[in-house]
């Protein structure tokens, strides 16, 4: 069972639900892959006591819909993201995420996600991992929509602001599958990789692309490249 919580802040458009147009909530998301089925019910319960859901979609689903669970948009979209990895969430960092995304921030982000680790992967891997850095417990994924110069200009200062003001509940440690190419420094790129990790990478860059011919992508640099 994995879960992940969402503010979502939806702009007040036509093709938007009339439930959710222009309205800030919070989206609960979860996957329970197990016998019986009724299990992960079970384990929803305590969210369902909070009160009736605007939308339940919670349900059996066969595995090639999963991205339904995110809500993935089916077309390209412009955006800007931002990640950072976070220790345990303590009620200063909730009050935080509050004020940063939640009803009354004006936030012009669409989606500020926490994904929960742990688990498998917080286990030691047996060989190498982009997850090296197991003191994090949560993913947060900041997400802002940019239709026009002058909303990427507020998405990007709020991106700022937000990877400022969690600072305190950081870890420094980033993950792969969310950071943007434009954001993919060499910096925050190793910061996905324990040093063990890194070092065996750049042996490997080393020996089999020592020019860095491939490198648009996440980029681990050869040791004579990064010099």
């Amino acid at each position: 069972m994995t879960t992940a919580v969402a503010f979502m802040n939806f702009p007040p458009l036509p093709e938007i639900p009339e439930a959710l147009r222009g309205e800030s909530v919070i989206s609960v998301r979860g996957c329970y892959c197990g016998e019986p089925p009724e299990a992960g019910e079970e384990l929803l319960r305590p969210w369902r006591e909070f009160g009736d859901p605007q939308v339940d979609m919670f349900g059996v689903m066969p595995y090639q819909q999963m991205d339904m669970i995110s809500m993935e948009p089916p077309d390209p979209l412009g955006v800007y993201t931002h990640v950072e990895l976070l220790g345990d969430l303590t009620p200063e960092s909730v009050d935080a995420l509050v004020e940063l995304a939640g009803a009354g921030s004006n936030s012009p982000l669409i989606m500020l996600e926490l994904r929960h680790l742990g688990g498998a992967l917080a286990r030691p891997p047996a060989d190498l991992s982009p997850m090296g850095r197991r003191d994090s417990k949560f993913i947060m994924f900041g997400v802002g929509a940019t239709p026009t110069p002058e909303v990427a200009q507020l998405v990007q200062a709020n991106l700022a602001r937000l990877a400022e003001e969690m600072r305190p509940y950081e870890t420094g440690a980033t993950s792969l599958n969310f950071l943007d190419l434009d954001g993919a420094s060499p910096e925050r790129v190793r910061a996905a990789y324990s040093s063990e990790d890194w070092e065996r990478l750049v042996e490997l860059k080393d020996r089999y692309d020592p020019h860095n011919l491939f490198r648009f992508n996440r980029n681990i640099p050869s040791s004579s490249a990064s010099q």
